[in-house]
């Protein structure tokens, strides 16, 4: 049972791990588009106010996110709500970006990349989540 419980530990070390990875990564890269606007995406810089004001409230957006993930580690796994939120927003990005994808055509291969990441990625963190749930169904202490 001790190893059970070890391993279990690991487990959910791992998982928060992720979390702490995913939402550094998040808000980095959210703190570089409110900083550099869109001039921060590669590729041709025709840009105007009103696409400048809607790629930094979608970078605000992205912060939020980030910081809503990794307020939920100390938490995890049994944070539910925090990460499938996140995931949920995320997986729908992926799903607006091959929506653009269709309607405009390819982008940077940069972009083209974050489209499996954002579709993947979330799907793999809430079913990791759903496993660790399921081994334990008591929440973390506070």
């Amino acid at each position: 049972m001790i190893i059970g419980k070890a391993v279990l530990m690991t487990a959910r070390r791992a998982f928060q791990g992720a979390l702490v990875l995913l939402g550094l990564v998040i808000v980095g890269t959210a703190g570089i588009d409110l900083a550099l606007g869109p001039f921060a995406v590669p590729g041709d810089h025709r840009i105007n106010a009103s696409l400048d004001n809607n790629y930094r409230f979608f970078a605000g957006v992205w912060l939020a996110l980030g910081l809503v993930l990794l307020s939920a580690v100390r938490r995890a796994p049994h944070a539910t709500g925090a990460v499938r939120v996140v995931c949920a927003a995320t997986f729908a990005g992926g799903l607006a970006r091959l929506l653009s994808l269709a309607a405009a055509g390819a982008s940077e291969p940069l972009y083209l990349a974050f489209i499996g990441i954002e579709l993947v990625v979330p799907a793999a963190l809430v079913l990791w989540q759903n496993r660790l749930i399921a081994r334990d169904p008591a929440p973390a202490p506070a």
